[in-house]
């Protein structure tokens, strides 16, 4: 069983994912050594789990293309099609789903040529995939690496932000990028245990970790089995939205905690949201809540979401446990 201890630890991570334990203690008033047990304990159980990665500087990161593609199975076929998708890099996460879709997974590539070809000629003619249905996504205005637990104080948060390097390397070195592979599937691994890998100095490897903790580029993520940790439904709202209205929605959905990720899509719906849920129900009082507020915002539709099979790159089992990282594709999938 998880506890509002647990969730601290894991929220603070979020905020600082490689803050000391004794940093911590202090802040949260807990002994280390009972940090540290908890953690060990959350991580073995594959309930919790790190990762870094190297994102794309902001000006790079708008060029890239994302897409959220519906897949629909031949009868029997799904387990099949889940594991073709799985180890493929472009392909971050990959959802099971509700109505006329058995799937939905999310792509990125470098342009619209390269996903068009990838969805073509990678993901359709996999066996056992009967079609498929693409959703450009326009902006991405928030997304599950920025989402928090929202379990700590303003004090806490504060004295958090207030640990963590603030003087961000002007731009990647090979030596950054060196420390970011490193960490990659494990974003809290020791200097030391990373020094005969670099072949570098332990002073060294603790100043570029510093440079990464406060660039930009890097992504940090501490992720968990939500379904076995108080979320057991999760779900994609669909909603049509007037232009001059979009920025009030949005910034409305931001302030629900529900909301993992939130974009502009083409399509019949201008606005997807994709919400973890404590019970279904949940849903309709947040729809009446949105449309309520928004009389003009109109639910085009909305999926249920039973089971993830991988998230941001890491592959999860039955119980949305943590079973292996796949790196995520940042390079042109088609060399030509």
């Amino acid at each position: 069983m998880v506890d509002t201890l647990d969730f601290q630890i894991i929220n603070a991570l979020q905020i600082h994912p490689r803050v000391s334990w004794a940093q911590l203690g202090r802040i949260l008033r807990v002994d280390p050594s009972t940090i540290s047990r908890r953690w060990s304990a959350l991580t073995g159980r594959r309930q919790v789990w790190t990762s870094c990665s190297e994102g794309e500087a902001p000006h790079l990161r708008e060029q890239m293309i994302s897409a959220l593609v519906e897949i629909s199975c031949a009868p029997g076929r799904r387990e099949q099609v889940l594991g073709e998708l799985g180890p493929q890099g472009p392909v971050s996460s990959v959802h099971c789903t509700s109505g006329p879709r058995d799937l939905y997974i999310m792509i990125s590539t470098d342009s619209l040529l390269s996903m068009d070809r990838y969805i073509d000629e990678r993901i359709a003619v996999i066996p056992g995939i009967l079609g498929t249905r693409t959703h450009y996504l326009r902006k991405i205005f928030f997304e599950g690496s920025s989402w928090r637990l929202k379990t700590l104080s303003k004090e806490q948060v504060m004295a958090l932000h207030d640990l963590r390097p603030s003087d961000p390397p002007k731009r990647p070195t090979p030596a950054h990028r060196a420390v970011v592979t490193a960490l990659h599937a494990d974003a809290r691994r020791t200097a030391a245990d990373m020094q005969r890998e670099l072949g570098r100095s332990l002073s060294m490897i603790s100043r570029d970790i510093d440079a990464v903790l406060a660039a930009s580029w890097v992504n940090w993520r501490v992720d968990f089995a939500h379904a076995l940790m108080g979320w057991p439904a999760a779900a994609a709202l669909w909603l049509a939205v007037e232009p001059l209205e979009l920025e009030r929605v949005v910034a409305s959905l931001r302030l629900l905690n529900q909301v993992r990720l939130c974009a502009s899509v083409t399509g019949d719906a201008n606005l997807a949201a994709f919400l973890w849920l404590r019970n279904l129900q949940e849903l309709d009082e947040i729809e009446n809540r949105l449309t309520t507020v928004f009389p003009k915002v109109r639910v085009k539709d909305r999926w249920i979401v039973p089971r993830i099979a991988k998230r941001a790159g890491h592959i999860l089992d039955l119980d949305g446990r943590h079973l292996r990282l796949v790196p995520l594709g940042h390079h042109p999938v088609f060399e030509d």
